[in-house]
């Protein structure tokens, strides 16, 4: 890889790799490295979250109980965490109670009918 670098920062690296006795190549990649290992940069590099399986609030949301009917419930597998009216609220109770990635919906009165788009001539 090649990197076009202005002049001053350029002789600054010629100057300080003279200095330790190694080549530019060498003390930039002794850089990163600490910069990695140090976990400076370690925020910034991605990585891998594990998922959880949702199938349980899935199909309890695929089937709700209607005495949930127009409000915003949160689901812990096929369980009834919370429940309310206000989901920014809820979303802030479960939280506080450790849950980091609650499961939040809406029970909707209306009974979902399939979509699909298009248009009629």
């Amino acid at each position: 890889m090649s990197i076009q670098l202005p002049s001053d920062i350029e002789a600054s690296l010629q100057a300080e790799a003279a200095a330790l006795g190694v080549s530019v190549d060498e003390l930039i990649a002794n850089a990163i490295k600490a910069y990695l290992r140090n976990g400076t940069g370690a925020r910034s590099m991605p990585h891998r979250i594990s998922s959880r399986d949702r199938s349980a609030e899935m199909a309890w949301a695929a089937n709700p109980d209607m005495r949930f009917t127009g409000k915003w419930v949160v689901l812990e597998g096929n369980q009834v965490a919370a429940s309310g009216s206000d989901p920014k609220e809820l979303y802030e109770e479960v939280a506080a109670k450790g849950n980091s990635s609650p499961f939040l919906i809406f029970v909707s009165p209306y009974e979902q009918q399939p979509f699909a788009g298009g248009w009629l001539d």
